[in-house]
């Protein structure tokens, strides 16, 4: 491991793949709903950028999209090579959440060996998080601004109201959004998860139309 590993340079370039990024998201949310406000990318030594975006399974959980950017990577050309990074509309999560795929993202970057990561907004709940890669935030307002309406999307029950379609939430509401998209998936089911009553309580929204 060397210096090199996590220095972040050529932020015009980095800034030009969040724009298509960025895009990606629009573009996404014009196509189908169901994909997710957070796009990623992952940049090798030799220039090959493979992104990703938010997407959700077949069993109710999504995939965040660094872990979809990853996954990518990995299928096109194998394990991701030292001095790499990682590019992405909004910070990676570090909280527990009930309907992520996986361990939270930051985890990731650091399982993976990538040393760089460069975002378009920081969630602020992230701010004083302790990680061992070196993130930096796009300086440029326009993207900052998009990136963030992205993200106050799904960011909003967190960090304002603490409820999901008038149902309370306690620590967030990510229980409640896992079960509303798995009854969504299962056709109007309702779950009977006895280890997540906020789960539960999602798939009834749904049921109820809500």
């Amino acid at each position: 491991m060397i210096l090199a590993d996590f220095q972040i340079s050529n932020h015009r370039k980095l800034d030009s793949i969040l724009v298509r990024l960025c895009k990606m998201v629009v573009a996404g949310q014009q196509k189908d709903q169901d994909l997710g406000m957070v796009a990623s990318a992952v940049l090798d030594p030799d220039n090959r950028c493979v992104a990703g975006i938010n997407y959700p399974t077949q069993d109710g959980h999504r995939v965040h999209g660094e872990r979809a950017a990853i996954d990518r990577y990995h299928a096109q050309f194998g394990e991701i090579p030292a001095g790499s990074i990682i590019i992405t509309t909004c910070s990676p999560c570090t909280q527990d959440m009930a309907e992520r795929a996986g361990i939270n993202c930051s985890n990731l970057v650091d399982e993976v060996g990538v040393h760089k990561v460069y975002a378009g907004y920081q969630d602020p709940s992230q701010e004083r998080i302790r990680k061992k890669y070196h993130l930096e935030i796009s300086r440029n307002p326009k993207i900052q601004q998009l990136c963030k309406a992205f993200a106050d999307t799904f960011l909003k029950d967190e960090l304002n109201e603490l409820s999901f379609l008038g149902s309370p939430c306690t620590k967030d509401c990510s229980g409640h959004r896992a079960g509303y998209a798995w009854s969504q998936s299962k056709g109007g089911r309702v779950a009977n998860s006895p280890w997540s009553p906020s789960f539960n309580n999602g798939s009834q929204l749904h049921v109820d139309g809500k």
